[in-house]
């Protein structure tokens, strides 16, 4: 099977419009979308939305650590999808290839990881949309299953990353400001997710 997944829940601090909102919704349309195809899938596909990712990734760890070695070994590979509508915004995927930013040390890589965020890369080479790599570190829901040998990537927004030049001339926005400026704050609000990143991924 191919499992997506986002988190579901949000800091104490703010109502989590953008984080983790916007890929919860995002997940929610991906399935509406794929039951309405007229063809069968040729695989199972999973959704799964993570309780309690914010509080040291306890839902989809605990799916994980559940499913037993028999459904564990279905699993073929895990999308991830933690914000993807910060207001200073950048278009990411989960760099499990380490070209734009090297693999953190300790950090297991499931042979497949890369060649899954090249179905992102290669979307967004297609229609000429300028894309980086972002930390692949375990951060979020995908850890638990690159722990367990399961590939993984995922699409990212930014969170309390800095705007660089360079991303200002690919996305716009702001350089210097964090790529969401209202990251885990009471300001987390639908008014402050950007529709234009949202519409991107």
């Amino acid at each position: 099977s191919w499992t997506f997944g986002a988190h579901l829940d949000g800091v104490a601090e703010g109502p989590g419009a953008n984080d983790n909102g916007s890929g919860s919704a995002a997940l929610l349309a991906s399935a509406e979308a794929l039951a309405e195809q007229p063809t069968e899938a040729d695989n199972a596909i999973r959704f799964g939305w993570w309780a309690a990712e914010e509080v040291g990734l306890v839902g989809a760890t605990h799916y994980v650590e559940n499913l037993g070695e028999a459904e564990l070994s279905k699993v073929k590979s895990y999308m991830n999808f933690d914000m993807i509508g910060s207001d200073n915004y950048i278009v990411g995927t989960l760099d499990s290839d380490g070209s734009d930013v090297p693999i953190p040390d300790g950090v297991n890589v499931p042979e497949g990881s890369a060649e899954l965020e090249g179905i992102f890369t290669d979307y967004f080479a297609d229609i000429d949309q300028p894309n980086v790599g972002t930390d692949f570190s375990g951060r979020s829901d995908y850890q638990a299953f690159i722990d367990n040998g399961i590939p993984a990537s995922g699409l990212f927004s930014g969170a309390d990353g800095t705007k660089t030049e360079q991303e200002a001339e690919w996305f716009g926005g702001t350089v210097g400001d964090k790529h969401d400026t209202n990251y885990h704050q009471s300001t987390d609000t639908i008014e402050n997710v950007s529709k234009e990143s949202v519409d991107i991924f």
